[in-house]
């Protein structure tokens, strides 16, 4: 593989909001919480995991680690234990409700204008949503038409909740994702959040439209619900995306034709030399991946992840990679061992998928 046109060096920082109002999560916070007052947790959050995955690469000056954003410990996958009574569903949905999102996205931005000066910002987030902020930032220094955006995620986080709360009626609910949180009881308005985030960069021109690639969408209206008019609102919003010049690849697409032929074109066709690489590791949910924050579907297998790091690392030698995030790790999964026999590969595969990106590195 030749060398990647790196014009910086990546710097790997960590933004730990992890804002939920699911009972199970709490319980996994929980557990965490335990365990750090016992003095035996292994990860606190998923950059203490990826940066101690590619400690190697940072020994040896491939990249840095800059340490994280500051966030309470209530939001974050591990509270300290005397903030434990904080980690409730109320208070949970009451920072989302008042723009507690939006606020850690602005001061991801700021973090990456003040402290990553001369270096590739690298983020291991939790939440998706602070990906705005690393996106704002890079806006401004290159512009926006200079900008391509390729976000690897299961779900389309464009969609208000009024618009997935149509598709949740139209079958088991399965492709909600982030917006499963309040939805029974419609307790949060339509703020920026993990499943807006790229509706609000959209419309505030931080992405243009025919600049952003959602590769591997599980929840991109198929032909049969097109035609459904009890799914309206959903597929005029998804309609007025598409219309606007956002590339959509679905995951049927991705399986039907293949990892490479489905990518490699619009990568080539890209009019940018600058590309910002954004993954969700709902990707590979229950396939690839057992960590995900969200597993309601069926992701990539690893064979397809890792065709995905072979097709990015070899665009890498032609164009120049201003930034790069890993979100929705579940920390609590990290390595676990299943009932049914699994064992979570998830920190193995996406610290691979990162050593692609940002050096020569074979998997195989």
């Amino acid at each position: 593989m030749s060398k990647k046109l790196l014009s910086r060096k990546p710097a790997f920082f960590g933004a730990a909001l992890d804002p939920t109002d699911d009972e199970l999560k709490f319980g996994f916070k929980a557990i965490l919480a335990r365990d750090l007052a016992l003095g035996r947790i292994r990860f606190r959050n998923p950059y203490d995991a990826v940066v101690d995955s590619l400690r190697d690469l940072i020994d040896a000056g491939v990249c840095t680690a800059v340490g994280e954003i500051d966030i309470p410990s209530w939001l974050t996958p591990t509270p300290t234990p005397a903030d434990l009574p904080l980690v409730t569903a109320e208070n949970n949905v009451r920072f989302i409700d008042e723009g507690g999102c939006l606020e850690v996205a602005e001061r991801v931005g700021s973090f990456v204008q003040t402290e990553m000066a001369g270096s590739i910002p690298a983020m291991v987030a939790v939440d998706h949503s602070t990906t705005g902020g690393v996106l704002r930032a890079l806006a401004e220094e290159h512009g926006p038409s200079n900008l391509t955006v390729l976000v690897v995620d299961s779900h389309f986080d464009g969609l208000q909740l009024a618009e997935r709360m149509e598709l949740a009626s139209y079958g088991s609910g399965e492709q909600q994702g982030c917006a499963d949180n309040g939805a029974e009881s419609g307790a949060i308005p339509e703020s920026y959040n993990c499943a807006t985030w790229l509706r609000y960069m959209l419309q505030e021109g931080v992405i243009l439209p025919d600049k952003l690639i959602v590769f591997g969408t599980s929840d991109h209206p198929s032909t049969p619900m097109r035609q459904d008019p009890g799914l309206s609102r959903y597929l005029s919003a998804y309609r007025a995306f598409e219309e606007a010049g956002v590339t959509f690849v679905t995951r049927e697409e991705i399986r039907r034709k293949g990892v490479r032929d489905v990518l490699n074109p619009l990568l080539n066709r890209t009019a940018t030399d600058r590309l910002y690489i954004s993954l969700d590791a709902d990707i590979g949910s229950l396939d690839a991946v057992h960590a995900a924050r969200f597993m309601n579907v069926k992701g990539l297998s690893a064979r397809e992840l890792y065709e995905l790091a072979r097709v990015l690392g070899e665009t890498l030698e032609k164009v120049q990679l201003v930034g790069l995030d890993v979100c929705g790790i579940e920390t609590f999964l990290l390595g676990r061992e299943f009932p049914n026999g699994v064992k979570d590969m998830t920190l193995e595969r996406l610290s691979d998928f990162i050593r692609v990106l940002i050096c020569p590195y074979d998997f195989t």
